[in-house]
């Protein structure tokens, strides 16, 4: 029986992966900068827990993968990361609505994650220590900032 060549498989969804990573980016981007900003608008704190959710529910989404040795080395994990990156900039765009002084504290660590995220496309940012960084550190510092944005004030205008 002929064996199936996954090389181009994976290639494809490598490619499938990038793409979809940078068409989310591109429509965010565009309904950010073309929506016009109203004197009177809100960011409410829903808004970031949601944000907060969607990434809790990412890094699990990604922590299981990796458990399966056959899956470490998944192009989907990159399109996981993109999207927990991308969770990470519009948590920061849309916080720093809020007054400076209650943000103070939370800011440093919502920037953490961004810089650690950001390096999603290295190929060395997948190594064996990130499943570990997964259920430990980032789990915990996403409870932090879920739990520092709980004590936000409602709503703050744009």
């Amino acid at each position: 029986m002929a064996e199936l060549n996954s090389e181009p498989l994976q290639f494809a969804a490598a490619v499938t992966a990038v793409t979809l990573i940078s068409g989310r980016k591109l429509s965010r981007n565009f309904a950010y900068y073309r929506s016009e900003r109203h004197p009177g608008q809100f960011v409410h704190r829903n808004e970031l827990l949601v944000l907060c959710h969607k990434i809790k529910m990412e890094i699990f989404g990604m922590h299981n993968m990796m458990e399966n040795p056959e899956n470490r080395y998944s192009p989907y994990l990159v399109a996981i990361a993109g999207e927990i990156n991308d969770c990470f900039e519009e948590l920061h765009r849309k916080i720093l609505f809020f007054d400076p002084s209650t943000i103070s504290s939370i800011i440093p660590e919502i920037d953490a994650q961004r810089s650690f995220w950001r390096q999603y496309s290295d190929e060395d940012f997948y190594g064996e220590n990130l499943n570990y960084l997964l259920e430990a550190s980032i789990s915990n510092a996403i409870h932090s900032i879920e739990g520092s944005i709980k004590n936000l004030p409602q709503s703050a205008q744009c």
